[in-house]
């Protein structure tokens, strides 16, 4: 496709010279008398034609600068939401280890201190992990809905 509007761009710029060029009077005709701040110019047609290429030039170069440009931030913006979304998974993944690891050590003093208070330990550090899983489910889906 690029080769196609390259080969497009090229010919149409190929037309343009050879009419530019066949035409003998193009520098001799005048088109005119151009006022432009408070400065006057006569100009050919061969001189307005030059000035409307070049005008032409620069709006391309512009529209350019432009398109590369959001392009650019587009690519950012998604790397952004990307790592986001990676540091989010890995602090849910922290937390869970942590849960777990308050639950083991909770089940091991429980075992310590005896029967009775350990099954109460154990009850509450269970209690306490669903509460915080409940949570951390509740605050993902806030999330999830927050990035749309």
């Amino acid at each position: 496709m690029i080769l196609l509007g390259l080969l497009l761009v090229l010919g149409l710029a190929g037309l343009a010279l050879v009419a530019f060029m066949d035409n003998d009077g193009l520098f001799t005709t005048s088109a005119g008398t151009v006022e432009l701040f408070g400065y006057q110019a006569a100009l050919t047609v061969g001189e307005v034609f030059l000035i409307g290429a070049a005008a032409g030039a620069l709006i391309l170069v512009g529209l350019f600068m432009l398109f590369s440009g959001t392009g650019r931030r587009a690519r950012r913006r998604l790397a952004a939401r990307r790592e986001l979304q990676a540091q989010r998974a890995e602090n849910l993944d922290l937390k869970r280890r942590h849960e777990s690891i308050a639950t083991e050590l909770a089940a091991q003093r429980a075992a310590e201190a005896g029967a009775a208070d350990a099954e109460r330990e154990v009850e509450a550090a269970r209690a306490a992990k669903e509460a915080k899983l409940a949570r951390d489910a509740e605050v993902e889906a806030d999330e999830r809905l927050s990035t749309r």
